[in-house]
């Protein structure tokens, strides 16, 4: 009983971590926000008994891959970023539509879909004799779902390079910094634009 109301209470907190993700303004919140999520993630793999998922979720989601958001954060100018109109009518208009198709898709496939159990007959004792949760979760990961590891690496690496060449063509186009006259003070804005 127990094990059931902390899988609901962490997925309860799980989702307003992610509710909260998605709504925040303040880019550095909404990342914290989404490091209480992976962890919520985490701890719901581990009342699961998925230790390998769970130590996985935390290193590289919590991790690594939060990092390389903070990088990315830190490289681009959120301040002229904030400054900028964000959306147009249109694209307001075009992102309702779209939310409205993909809410009534999802719909649709959960109506279609037919819920078993998760386990599957697989018992600790079947993943013991097959030699442990994460020998059986590299046998299907990398059998099974090699195709969808590997798409998901390189769609990393491009989004990872993309911001890296949006960055050098933003240095690049915005020229030497200035020189400062003997004796002229500089103003505490042009210092803080120019860092």
């Amino acid at each position: 009983m127990t094990e059931k109301i902390l899988f609901v209470a962490f997925g309860y907190l799980a989702l307003a971590g992610g509710l909260g993700t998605i709504s925040r303004k303040n880019v550095v919140h909404a990342l914290l926000l989404l490091v209480f999520t992976f962890l919520n993630v985490a701890a719901i793999f581990f009342l699961t008994q998925a230790y390998f998922l769970a130590v996985v979720q935390i290193l590289v989601y919590a991790g690594a891959i939060m990092v390389l958001f903070v990088f990315v954060i830190m490289l681009l100018n959120l301040r002229t970023f904030e400054q900028e109109e964000q959306t147009h009518r249109r694209q307001r208009w075009a992102a309702a539509i779209l939310s409205v198709l993909v809410l009534a898709e999802f719909v649709v496939v959960l109506a279609g879909v037919t819920f078993t159990s998760a386990k599957n007959g697989i018992t600790p004792e079947i993943i013991s004799q097959a030699g442990g949760n994460a020998n059986v979760f590299g046998k299907a990961l990398f059998n099974q779902q090699l195709l969808p590891f590997e798409v998901a690496s390189v769609v990393l690496l491009v989004a990872m390079v993309g911001a890296i060449i949006l960055v050098k063509r933003e240095k690049s186009a915005g020229g030497a910094p200035r020189s400062w006259e003997p004796g002229e003070q500089p103003s505490p804005e042009a210092v803080e634009e120019e860092v």
